[in-house]
């Protein structure tokens, strides 16, 4: 549809289509989008088709509409010239040629290349975007075509005299049409009258009639806004009193539907929609998607459905006719009459919805007025609303942002615009406008930083006055939340939008704003990401029921002023909630699914039933126990602090002497903690709005009963007098060093430097915090875990250069230390353990020890000679060099011998340092990191992926959050780690995990790392592309391999992560999005992909207790006259980390600590829990199944197969007998083996 410029200035819709030039078309052609939508994989990849992008810039200053004809003719001119002279001209002066110097603009837009946006891909994909997002002009001439039909119409519609509204009303029934009458609805008392007469005028406003529509999110399309004027003869200087004006303009829209729904002339899917169910800004929906009697494939010339739009019918009043004084409509004045005592109360929020019938007009001359005057504002507009569209701030989609209904689109124009033109001097600030001539990307960069730092609240913001001011400006902030005055000085953008909701979009601001400033691969998250997701997103997310909820200071007065009672009662909630968690949560957001269209006859939006309040928590408040009020002295706060928190209010005197108003949250242990911040919002809820404790469901307390222990094990610690968790390991630990610093020098020759603890436990990254030994415990729960410590002596000269002698000299020191600390008691058992895999030149004894307290540690000797001394072996000497033949290994276990010993005592005592720091930094990630490694092992993966590249991994979320903050709680950590593996190209993409870049790093702050050693890793990583599966590299380890690669067979084990991910995270959104999320769900894995399943025997398995389904009777049961499970724990010792069930799978598979291949490596892949897992999966070689003629010791057992040809005999895997042998040397411990049919 195409614009006509009156000769008054003003722009006008329905007319005669103007001429274009070809250039101009074949531009807007260019600007075509394909019928599937946005690109988002070739765009997020950086592939591009030429054909896509428009080939002069989207900056280039040019004005395209004012030089068609000069470009039609230079083009024709330069076209006739190449064909006649092989590319020379015969005019003068000639034309530039290829080899021509660069003009100014490409010398900018080279610049811009290089340094605005960080990469070489950037600006391509920001190209490759636009055109994506746009409508494609091919598609619009039905909608063209469909517009001028309803223009005929609406001219036409027959006027009807004014009577009183519900006898107006009745006749619009029999056709099917009710109106929407808005709160307070007119009663058989209603004095006034309404009516109906032809539009005064009919224009396309909005985004459309300006040529910068947007497509929406969620398969929603573009909107196209049919505003009509209703004549002032309608109303009278009275109708801004209750309601009168929406109750006339309601009746007007429902004539207009009745009108159109009766032409015969158009088919015509119509339904009424309002914004978060406020019927005072009711229109009409026009959408052929859902118009049975139109068929689409009829080729009918007014079928729009393949331009993807809608058309939405708006009704507006001009403001220099209407007789409502705009005096009357000011944020001061009180328009609502309920009660006496309420006569004087202002209306704000009412007095905005009215003014908006003001402004279509004067909105569509201002956006065309900034789009003429800036260059760039088209395309600029366009990623600022994709940008918003991506993270909710938008009118439409399954989740919108609380209070961006209202909002709708045409904001982010007019924020643009204000960015450029400035205030009318109102504000108070330093801020300079942004030029005119700015390319699109510094636009939007220019919008984001303000979005950034811009505080509403406090910074009321009031645009450039295109007329004199009509209300007092200190009026605006003093009634309501958020100020945004539009040019008119009347229409505030940001009424009714919440300041949590405002403080969640500049989070949102700033961590784009710091992606961008630090990450070149930024446009993905930026752009192509949809962020509306909840487990990501938030610390914490509760799902409400809000269908009972009765607040206690509810008036009329509040539904009438905020259009709705839901609205009112969300806006309340939204403030209460903030109050209540007061600095315990930065950010307090309400969402929602956008308001439903509603048929003709049920104009009434249902109120939605639930809602979705997300909290960003601080994390060094989120778990205080006390909130403190006012002192005793101020009656009058305290007097508020009492009647804000009712019965949960006390007056309390703390160790400082000041006596207080407080609350105090209870807790039983160290983890509910971090749950009080939804214990304050389930009291405020229940207190001030009746909604139950029931009705508040939160998702991420029912991860927390994955990391502890069952109960009958909790329970069995206190009655012998034995104390778990990481504080009394901590402790014990700390007395265990204090005994070795104590041990005679007389006994052992050299002085103990350090003792580097290396365990994930002392780092609080294990799954289950540690458990000491205790008597009497069933075999179920015998595992007692082993903490790792290095004990690193000073340097000597004595130290022999031979790598035998080093290991023996070693063993002689830990059986010294061992001697020692038995005799001091300080230790109860202690036994030294020989490696069973280890060479002779590999580190390959321990000193396996337990505490008095009950833990047990296991402790190795670091020597640095020994290092020195593996490289000379793996370093070249020339051809005819080769190792000692006393060692009796090759070059390659030499090679393996070195890896593992700077893995043990290199990278992991540093690993294990810059851990802890991140730990301590944000305390979170422990949880995180022992999620994500009881999600992986919970699905038989972790066995073949390092602990410590689990850690790497969830460090790379908290050190490069992205387009999110720094997670404040586990569960969001884990969640936004699934969603990295699911959409983590491993293949093509290296993770750089800024590690030790991080020490003394800001918390809370993203982490970049070391360009220099970026380098590097890409290199590497280049080198062997595809060869390594995962590569996590940190500044120490660039090859990421420090603890092993991420393999599997041909790197399967990371192709089956990414599938697990991709269904968890699938689950997990869906879950959360419909409010029946099973967590525990998440931690059971489906076995119907296996070739076959071995059962393991509960009652046998040390580990048991830590199964994700653990059954209680295994506590107390025996089964296939086990040994009775009440004596196991008097009948052995302690033996540090014997697990039988991990041994079994161990002798298994391919072992990928030693990379030693067992029994059945190249038979079968083996998957297995090693946390309580009772099931070994398994998959065959489909090699080993393939058939073949038989030859001896082809390393598996085979059958033949029963063939025509006798002569050439063939055989195959016998997957039973294999079967039966792993029974066998399973014998006691397997339960039954189940083959997959």
């Amino acid at each position: 549809m195409s614009l006509k410029r009156k000769h008054n200035g003003s722009v006008t819709a329905i007319a005669q289509p103007i001429k274009r030039s070809k250039v101009l078309q074949q531009e807007e052609d260019d600007q075509a989008i394909s019928d599937d939508g946005m690109d988002t994989v070739n765009i997020a990849r950086g592939n591009f088709d030429e054909s896509a992008t428009s080939e002069d810039s989207e900056d280039d200053g040019s004005n395209v509409e004012d030089s068609d004809e000069e470009e039609t003719d230079g083009e024709a001119e330069e076209d006739e010239n190449v064909r006649g002279h092989g590319g020379r001209t015969n005019s003068s002066p000639a034309k530039p040629t290829a080899f021509r110097a660069p003009t100014m603009q490409e010398i900018r837009m080279i610049k811009e290349a290089a340094d605005l946006f960080r990469s070489n891909s950037f600006k391509l994909q920001l190209d490759a975007l636009l055109p994506t997002v746009t409508p494609k002009q091919s598609h619009l001439p039905p909608l063209e075509k469909c517009l001028f039909e309803l223009h005929s119409i609406l001219t036409n519609l027959a006027s009807i005299p004014a009577t009183l509204p519900l006898a107006a009303a009745a006749p619009l029934k029999t056709h099917g049409v009710s109106v929407p009458w808005p709160a307070p609805a007119p009663t058989a008392e209603a004095k006034f009258k309404v009516g109906f007469e032809r539009p005064a005028d009919i224009k396309v406003t909005g985004s459309w009639a300006n040529k910068l529509s947007v497509m929406a999110k969620d398969g929603e399309g573009f909107n196209v806004d049919l505003t009509l004027t209703m004549p002032p003869g309608l109303f009278n200087e009275k109708d801004y009193l209750n309601a009168r004006f929406f109750h006339k303009r309601a009746y007007y829209l429902a004539a207009v539907a009745a009108g159109i729904k009766q032409s015969k002339t158009l088919s015509l899917g119509l339904s009424y929609d309002c914004p978060q169910g406020d019927l005072r800004r009711s229109y009409l929906i026009i959408d052929l998607t859902s118009t049975p009697s139109l068929d689409p494939t009829a080729g009918s010339a007014t079928d729009f459905t393949k331009s993807k739009a809608s058309i939405r019918i708006h009704l507006a009043l001009d403001p220099s006719t209407s007789p409502i004084s705009l005096s009357r409509l000011s944020p001061s004045h009180s328009n609502l009459r309920v009660t006496s005592s309420e006569t004087n109360q202002p209306t704000p929020t009412y007095n905005n919805a009215l003014l908006q019938a003001y402004t279509p007009s004067a909105h569509l001359l201002s956006i065309h007025s900034f789009k003429t005057q800036i260059d760039a504002f088209p395309q600029a507009l366009s990623l600022l609303r994709v940008w918003a569209n991506q993270r909710g701030y938008s009118a439409s989609g399954k989740r919108v942002v609380h209070g961006f209904e209202f909002v709708g689109g045409e904001w982010w124009g007019f924020l643009l615009g204000y960015l450029v033109f400035g205030d009318n001097g109102k504000n108070r600030g330093n801020r300079k406008p942004l030029g005119r001539g700015l390319s699109s990307y510094q636009l939007f960069r220019g919008a984001l930083d303000f979005l950034a730092h811009h505080d509403f609240e406090s910074q009321p913001v009031y645009m450039k006055a295109t007329a004199e001011l009509q209300f007092p400006s200190a009026e605006f902030p003093s009634h309501h939340a958020a100020t945004f005055i539009d040019p008119t000085t009347t229409y505030n953008f940001l009424s009714g939008v919440p300041l949590g909701s405002l403080k969640m979009l500049q989070r949102d601001a700033k961590i784009t704003m710091d992606a961008l400033n630090q990450d070149e691969g930024a446009f993905d998250s930026t752009f192509m990401k949809d962020l509306r997701d909840l487990p990501s997103r938030f610390d914490t997310v509760l799902r409400v029921n809000i269908e009972r909820a009765k607040p206690r200071s509810e008036s009329p007065w509040d539904v009438l002023e905020h259009g709705s009672r839901t609205n009112a009662l969300l806006y309340s909630l939204s403030s209460t909630i903030a109050r209540a968690l007061g600095t315990r949560a930065t950010h307090c957001v309400i969402l929602h699914a956008a308001s439903p269209s509603c048929s003709l006859d049920h104009p009434s939006p249902a109120p939605p039933t639930s809602i979705d309040i997300g909290l960003i928590l601080n994390p060094s408040e989120a778990s205080r126990l006390v909130d403190h009020g006012p002192p005793a002295s101020d009656e009058e706060a305290c007097a508020e602090f009492r009647a804000f928190w009712g019965p949960k209010a006390e007056l309390r005197r703390f160790k400082d002497g000041a006596i207080q108003e407080s609350v105090v949250w209870e807790v039983k242990s160290q983890d509910e903690k971090m749950n009080i911040p939804l214990s304050v919002v389930q009291y405020v809820l229940e207190y001030h709005f009746g909604i139950s404790k029931t009705d508040v469901r939160a998702f991420q307390p029912a991860f927390d009963s994955l990391l502890v222990p069952p109960t009958a094990l909790s329970d069995a610690f206190p009655a012998v007098g034995v104390k778990g968790g990481t504080r009394a390991a901590l402790a014990a630990f700390d007395e265990l060093v204090k005994a070795i610093k104590d041990i005679d020098e007389n006994d052992v020759p050299l002085s103990l430097s350090h003792v580097a603890p290396v365990s994930d436990i002392l780092r609080n990254t294990a799954i289950f915090a540690p458990i000491p030994h205790a008597p009497n415990l069933p075999s179920c729960a015998t595992y007692l875990p082993g903490i790792d410590v290095i004990l690193q002596y000073e340097q000597s000269p004595r130290w022999p250069e031979d790598l035998a002698a080093i290991q023996k000299l070693k063993l002689a020191f830990l059986e010294t230390i061992a001697r020692r600390l038995k005799a001091k008691r300080a230790a109860t058992h202690v036994a030294i353990a020989l490696d069973e895999d280890a060479s002779v030149i590999e580190d390959n004894c321990s000193l396996e020890l337990v505490t008095p307290s009950g833990f047990a540690v296991r402790a190795r000797i670091y020597c640095e000679v020994e290092e020195t001394l593996l490289k000379r072996l793996v370093a070249p000497k020339g051809k005819n060099w080769t190792i000692p033949q006393e060692y009796a290994v090759s070059k390659d276990e030499a090679k393996k011998a070195l890896a593992l010993h700077q893995r043990k005592f290199v990278h992991g005592p540093q690993h294990h340092n810059a851990i802890a720091a991140t730990q301590h930094r944000t305390p979170s990630y422990g949880v995180t990191t022992r999620l994500a490694k009881r999600w992986l092992a919970a699905h038989l993966l972790l066995p073949y992926v390092p602990e410590e590249t689990v850690e790497l991994l969830c460090a790379y979320v908290y050190l490069c959050p992205g387009a999110f903050g720094v997670p404040a709680t586990g569960q969001t950590g884990f969640a936004r780690v699934v969603r990295l593996l699911k959409e983590w190209d491993y293949r093509e993409l290296p993770l750089h995990v800024p590690l030790y870049t991080a020490a003394g790093a800001e918390p809370g702050k993203a982490v970049a790392f070391p360009q220099d050693k970026r380098e590097k890793v890409d290199r590497l990583f280049k080198e062997k592309l595809g060869e390594a599966g995962w590569v996590i590299a940190t500044e120490k380890d660039p090859a990421g391999i420090a603890f092993g690669p991420v393999l599997g067979p041909k790197a399967s084990i990371p192709a089956r992560i990414r599938q697990v991910a991709a269904a968890t995270w699938q689950y997990l959104c869906s879950g959360m999005d419909d409010g029946n999320l099973a967590v525990k769900d998440l931690f059971i894995h489906p076995l119907d992909d296996y070739d076959f399943v071995i059962h393991l025997k509960p009652s046998t398995h040390s580990r048991y207790y830590q199964n994700v389904q653990f059954d209680p009777d295994a506590w107390s049961k025996a089964e296939d006259g086990d040994v009775s499970m009440s004596r196991v724990g008097e009948l052995t010792a302690p033996k540090v980390g014997f697990d039988p069930a991990g041994m079994l799978f161990d002798d298994l598979k391919l072992t990928h600590s030693t990379n030693t291949k067992r029994i059945y490596a190249d038979t079968a892949l083996f998957f297995f829990d090693p946390f309580g897992g009772t099931i070994i999966a398994g998959m065959w070689n489909p090699h080993v199944k393939e058939e073949r003629t038989f030859r001896a010791l082809a390393g598996y057992s085979s059958t033949p197969i029963k063939k025509v040809d006798p002569k050439k005999p063939l055989v195959t895997l016998n997957e039973r007998a294999v079967l039966a042998e792993i029974e066998r040397l399973g014998t006691g411990m397997i339960k039954k083996i189940v083959l997959s049919k």
